[in-house]
């Protein structure tokens, strides 16, 4: 009885394995499958969630988190790889070799450009700054554009800007814990 549902098992499992490889809405007459890796170019290491896209159809598909794919494709299909920070790379499925169409490994270069340092001042230029520093013998009175001077105090103006963890502290930092008044 054992061997017999044993059987019967493995007869069902194989029978749906075979059903649902000819499920398959992709495949259509003359397109093949094609399987590969977007990798980085110097390094090697995968590139998750790449994405390849059939140019002439507009559709593909993105890559795993190991940076792996398959795609149904036709001979005359065009497929265009792009992750962010890398230059984007065209391939003409008909330049693939055949024996990769398993194993295709698509390295992408790092795409750097790179900006001349900039400063940024609360001043019109590099000058003003240096002499509203030079003349400023103490910190609390260096003006700073956007926020407006004291008029009747000499308290130092607070900017307007907080973050709401400080605003709760401000809140509740007067009260203790061993205060029987103490409500949180």
């Amino acid at each position: 009885m054992i061997k017999f549902r044993n059987l019967f098992l493995l007869v069902f499992s194989l029978l749906s394995l075979s059903a649902a490889a000819q499920l398959n809405f992709e495949f259509t007459e003359g397109k093949f499958l094609i399987k590969g890796k977007v990798v980085d170019l110097e390094s090697r290491k995968p590139l998750a969630f790449a994405n390849v896209i059939i140019t002439n159809l507009r559709k593909g598909v993105t890559c795993d988190n190991e940076g792996n794919f398959s795609l149904y494709v036709y001979m005359k299909d065009t497929l265009k790889i792009s992750y962010l920070g890398y230059l984007n790379k065209v391939i003409h499925v008909s330049d693939i070799d055949s024996s990769k169409y398993y194993t295709l490994e698509i390295p992408l270069y790092r795409d750097a450009i790179k900006i001349k340092e900039i400063n940024i001042y609360p001043y019109n230029d590099l000058d003003a700054f240096k002499k509203a520093f030079v003349d400023a013998k103490e910190v609390n009175k260096v003006h700073i554009p956007g926020i407006a001077e004291p008029k009747y105090s000499n308290k130092p103006v607070a900017p307007k800007f907080s973050n709401p963890i400080s605003f709760l502290y401000d809140k509740v930092k007067r009260r203790s814990s061993a205060n029987p008044d103490f409500k949180p």
